[in-house]
């Protein structure tokens, strides 16, 4: 019996070793399986052992981030990624630090990009400080209540973490660009260059991911260059009609400013011409920007559009070289920009412009009875119906109301032009003036105001209701020889500004009438003032004139 038992004896120490070495093995693919899937977790190049001053940062940030997985291919290509840290300096990846993921930079919007992006020319006071001719916003390195963003390895497959804190960027505003603070820990951050060639990528990267403040600056950028998104095509048509109205109403959100533009064609330096807003609040008027040389002509026309400043240029040049021209050009004042777009089929000195449901029509001129309406959609200017009876229309002026537009003046003395844009169509009919001379027509709240310039008896205002077509005097300030004026609209004020006045008239329903007070006049005329309607951003420190 004992030899048998010494045979079970061996037997089972056999089977426990066995059992070990299964055990060991088992145990052995279970850490490797566990490794495995930690690093696929586990962002690359961001491991606890990786060394700088950064790793020190991720581990006291993370109480207060949380985390958000994303592919790599669920960024915007358009974004930039650079790591910085608190001294500006971008640490070395090579010695332990994490690597930058490169990204295309972002396009610049004017280069030669197809039919979805036409190139314009642009022209700025600034425009040899900056050379992005677009308002974009930059994600940089500021302070510690910001987002914060881990950018990995750009490898196929490869996940990107992303982590965003408790509060949402802010964006200030620095010499004309706007600027996210996202640093990534306490030591470092990342740049993300935001402009209209990533905009909309940037957008549906925010909606996805919930990113509230990224989603406003995405918007924001849209609204401050509106008319380029109005004419790329990639972003326009794929924005909701809710999202086409909001970039447009925050263009026209704001405090409203009578804005005067001082064009002297008789100077020759950079400075001559200029563009200045008032402050009904100060009394005071400020200077705005310059008016570039290739802007400033004699008897050129301006109209407000979208937030947007629009002159189309009547006779360049002085003197015997002086010749009618075509051009168009458009001012931004939310981004400081001069732009030329597309010129009229036509030289027009003298014309009227006036904006009517999305549209510029350019009226009349020196000899000219035709009209040309602007899309800003096609950036073209094409032929509307023609001023009835090929009437000329030189020195008139216009105005648009309930969806009609109304000429008179001038030429066009003791007649009425009612021009109906659904039908393209002209209808005349007479204006129940006298001899006196019509200087200037506005509307407000659905009436046209007439403003008519007599010798003796001073400024005569006559009201017309859109629907009643009934004229009739409403108001008059006593002014021996007035000269002659233009005027703007704030609401239901009516500034009268000439080169010796400024006039404030009230466009109150029942009962219209100048106001008493004498308001600052413009300050040191040096040529044609002509006053529109503008939203400016907020200025800071505003310098007197």
């Amino acid at each position: 019996m004992t030899p048998g038992v010494q045979v079970s004896g061996e037997q089972t120490s056999d089977m426990q070793l066995a059992a070990r070495v299964a055990l060991s093995a088992a145990a052995f693919l279970l850490l490797t399986l566990a490794y495995r899937y930690y690093k696929s977790r586990v962002p690359c190049g961001s491991q606890q052992g990786a060394s700088g001053e950064r790793g020190k940062g991720s581990e006291g940030a993370e109480g207060t981030e949380s985390m958000v997985c994303c592919k790599e291919e669920e960024l915007p290509p358009g974004l930039r990624h650079r790591w910085v840290n608190n001294k500006g300096e971008k640490p070395n990846h090579r010695a332990g630090g994490n690597p930058p993921l490169w990204a295309p930079g972002p396009a610049v919007f004017g280069e030669s990009r197809g039919q979805d992006t036409p190139a314009y020319r642009k022209f700025s006071v600034a425009e040899e400080e900056k050379g992005g001719e677009t308002s974009g916003a930059v994600l940089s390195n500021g302070n510690s209540a910001a987002v914060t963003e881990t950018a990995m390895e750009s490898e196929a497959g490869c996940l990107l973490w992303v982590c965003f804190p408790q509060k949402e960027p802010t964006v200030e505003l620095v010499a004309g660009a706007k600027f996210f603070h996202i640093p990534l820990s306490s030591e470092s951050s990342i740049d993300i260059h935001l402009d209209l060639g990533n905009c909309y990528e940037v957008l549906c990267t925010a909606k996805k991911q919930k990113l509230e403040t990224l989603r406003e600056a995405a918007y924001k950028v849209m609204s401050d260059n509106y008319l380029q998104v109005l004419r790329t095509h990639a972003i326009y048509s794929r924005l909701s009609g809710m999202e086409r109205d909001l970039i447009l109403q925050r263009r026209m959100q704001g405090r409203k400013y009578v804005t005067v533009a001082d064009v002297s064609s008789q100077g020759e330096s950079q400075h001559a011409s200029r563009l200045c807003y008032y402050d009904d609040q100060k009394d005071t008027w400020h200077l705005l920007t310059h008016v570039p040389l290739e802007v400033v002509s004699k008897g050129c026309a301006m109209c407000s559009m979208f937030n947007y400043l629009f002159v189309a240029t009547g006779c360049e040049g002085r003197g015997r070289r002086q010749k009618p021209s075509n051009r168009v050009f458009c001012y931004n004042p939310l981004t400081n920009i001069w732009r030329e777009i597309c010129p009229l089929n036509q030289a027009r000195p003298h014309c009227k412009l006036v904006a009517l449901d999305g549209y510029l029509y350019a009226i009349g001129g020196e000899c000219l009875y035709t009209v040309e309406r602007y899309d800003p959609r096609l950036d073209r200017w094409t032929f509307a119906a023609p001023l009835p009876n090929d009437t000329f229309a030189v020195a008139h002026t216009a105005t648009a109301c309930d969806g009609e537009i109304y000429v008179t003046g001038g030429t066009l003395r003791y007649m009425l032009l009612r021009y109906v844009g659904q039908t393209d169509t002209w209808k005349f009919s007479l204006t129940g003036g006298n001899k006196d001379r019509t200087t200037e027509m506005v509307t407000v709240n659905g009436f046209i105001y007439r403003f008519d310039l007599n010798r003796s008896m001073g400024i005569s205002v006559y009201r017309c209701g859109a629907r009643a077509k009934l004229w009739y005097e409403c108001a008059t300030h006593l002014m021996p020889f007035p000269a002659s004026f233009q005027c703007a609209v704030v609401e239901n004020l009516v500034y009268c500004i000439g080169r010796q006045f400024n006039i404030r008239f009230l466009a109150d329903y029942v009962s219209p009438r100048f106001g008493t007070k004498e308001l600052q006049t413009f300050p040191s005329p040096r040529g044609t003032l002509s006053p529109v309607t503008l939203v400016l951003p907020d200025r800071e420190a505003l310098k007197s004139l």
